[in-house]
């Protein structure tokens, strides 16, 4: 295998491996924030109109940007009835031809994340709530979850080329099996 293309595929997996280690604390910090609700509005009887809208932002982060992560450890849903039962070389095959249909999916999601980010900084577009917080860094934030999408399907591509064609694969790491959920 050629080194650029090994050094892409193990940068790349291990780009998501940490964004995914950052991002899944995300969860305690949305926590944080609805206790806070919960104890300002039932204790000192004050709600706060940015508390569900940030939380929801939070959570916006961490799926978006955890999807390459859970791409990366095989955790996208799949019809694992069959797939499971299949030899590594065939499930290689048949990612590599969903891999079509999924570069089309991500590449549509891309130009529209684009156009909405570039649309939301020039106009400095708002959310219709009591709140209106600026809009824009959760759509950054969108394109760059596919971008980081789009990058990780293709270093997926490139391990089941090698596993298709019958390559050395000892360099791939399975990072399903290396770090469970």
């Amino acid at each position: 295998m050629i080194n650029p293309i090994k050094i892409y595929v193990k940068s790349m997996d291990s780009l998501s491996m940490l964004i995914g280690n950052i991002v899944k604390f995300l969860v305690l910090l949305m926590i944080a924030v609805l206790a806070y609700e919960a104890v300002s509005r039932n204790i000192f009887g004050t709600s706060n109109k940015w508390s569900l809208e940030i939380t929801q932002f939070i959570n916006g982060t961490y799926y978006l940007l955890g999807g390459a992560y859970v791409y990366l450890i095989g955790g996208h849903v799949r019809m694992d009835f069959f797939y499971e039962r299949w030899s590594r070389r065939k499930k290689a095959v048949i990612d590599i031809c969903t891999f079509i249909l999924s570069l089309a999916y991500l590449t549509g999601l891309l130009i529209g994340g684009i156009s909405s980010s570039y649309y939301a900084v020039k106009y400095n577009q708002t959310n219709y709530s009591a709140w209106g917080p600026p809009i824009a860094p959760m759509k950054i934030i969108a394109t760059v979850g596919i971008i980081l999408m789009l990058l990780q399907n293709i270093s997926e591509l490139i391990k089941d080329i090698v596993i298709a064609f019958g390559k050395d694969s000892s360099w791939i790491k399975n990072w399903s099996v290396d770090n469970e959920f």
